[in-house]
């Protein structure tokens, strides 16, 4: 006979709470896994799991925890912990490897693996609530349907004996805006888990960019607006390539991979916002080299400001990425101003503001980058890139610019 450690079923009809002998936590009750789900009683007995997601489920206690639940018979439910360290310890971990798994797929499909999962789950975030799987379930695929969702995962821990925190961005492209407003988010999730059972019963959604991480929080709708309002358009070129590491309300910290670009300096004392290399890089990637090669036209033009020493601000177009990361590859420029090289990459701060950048905005825009990124802590380093996304056609409502600084010693907490 196979002993059942996880439940115990008995009757009971008070309306005081009694506390139970220290002996119940050691009973084996030869049971089954359908008797135990099948069982009515008054008096529940089973594991703990802490969190929210049931009714069952309370602030963590050592062994005996007990509930007064509302009902006519005025029943009591007792939660008793009977399951040892080491078999929650894996369970635990058997959760994480499938969570982990599980949000790399969950976008693409729209499903969840609902067997992992608490029918009465509870779902929260500054937007929506649910308190049912299926409201979870609809939440997803609402998202899916409105909008292109690109989930990046980048932790994943235990953070307590029944609880797993991760740390992502999740970007919505939406579907039917005319102007196709990008819409990024980035936080931390916290998991209620079941460590008996090795289901997820809870989640709480908390984003980086506002305060009142409450549900519905009047912050976060805003926030939600904002971005859906933001008319600035990125054309559909080839660019560097970056994942978005922290949004903020002024700003998002990114981390960009190595390219490749055609560089030449610009004359001293130029002008922040200033245009001087345009038409030398323009004529290396239009055929202007010893290949005759025409390449494509990328996005952005990138315009350095402040650097200081010899070398002194340049102007760089980047190179497609089907060219990879090897500037041998290209062919050598016609014009002795020009030079091909590969930018390392690594971790910018970036804001953004729409129009023809002015001298004065791009100044102001580095102070207020550099005051935020002060304030959450963060050490930019001196000078700072002008990123120009659009044609001289586009109106000025419409486009798309930003100053970025790379920051020092960032570290994802």
């Amino acid at each position: 006979m196979q002993l059942c450690h996880t439940t115990f079923i008995c009757q009971h009809r008070s309306r005081d709470f009694k506390p139970l002998t220290p002996h119940l936590a050691a009973i084996r009750a030869p049971c089954s896994e359908p008797s135990r789900r099948a069982a009515s009683s008054d008096l529940v007995v089973r594991a703990a799991t802490g969190g929210y997601g049931s009714t069952a489920r309370e602030p963590n206690f050592d062994s005996v925890r007990f509930r007064q639940e509302s009902g006519a018979s005025a029943s009591t439910t007792a939660v008793i912990d009977v399951t040892d360290d080491s078999q929650k310890h894996t369970r635990m971990e058997e959760v994480k490897q499938f969570l982990e798994a599980e949000l790399g797929r969950i976008f693409n499909d729209g499903e969840v693996t609902r067997a992992k999962y608490a029918a009465d789950l509870k779902f929260q975030d500054p937007i929506v609530n649910y308190a049912s799987l299926d409201g979870f379930v609809f939440n997803i695929r609402a998202l899916r349907t409105a909008f292109k969702v690109t989930f990046d995962l980048h932790n994943i821990d235990i953070n307590g004996p029944e609880e797993i925190r991760t740390r992502w961005t999740m970007t919505l492209k939406s579907r039917f805006l005319p102007w196709q407003p990008k819409l990024v988010f980035s936080g931390y999730s916290y998991y209620a888990i079941d460590a008996v059972y090795g289901k997820i019963a809870g989640q709480r959604d908390v984003w980086d960019a506002i305060q009142d991480n409450s549900s519905p929080s009047i912050e976060g709708v805003a926030h939600v607006i904002k971005q859906l309002t933001d008319l600035q358009q990125t054309p559909n070129l080839d660019s560097p390539h970056y994942i978005v590491l922290k949004k903020t309300k002024e700003y998002e910290v990114r981390q960009y991979s190595p390219y490749l670009v055609a560089e030449t300096s610009m004359p001293s004392g130029t002008r922040p916002a200033g245009g001087d290399g345009f038409n030398n890089l323009a004529g290396y990637i239009f055929g202007g080299n010893s290949r005759s090669t025409k390449m494509e036209m990328t996005t952005p033009v990138i315009s350095t400001g402040g650097q200081q020493g010899p070398s002194g601000d340049k102007m760089q177009f980047p190179i497609e990425r089907k060219y990879g990361e090897d500037p041998d590859v290209l062919p050598l420029p016609n014009d002795a101003r020009v030079t091909r090289k590969m930018e390392e990459g690594g971790i910018l701060a970036a804001t953004s503001f729409p129009g023809i950048p002015l001298d004065f905005q791009v100044t102001e825009a580095e102070r207020k980058l550099r005051a935020a990124l002060l304030l959450d802590g963060y050490s930019g380093q001196e000078g700072y890139q002008l990123a120009r996304y659009n044609d001289p056609f586009t109106l000025p409502f419409l486009r798309r610019n930003e100053v970025l600084i790379a920051v020092e010693d960032f570290e994802l907490n």
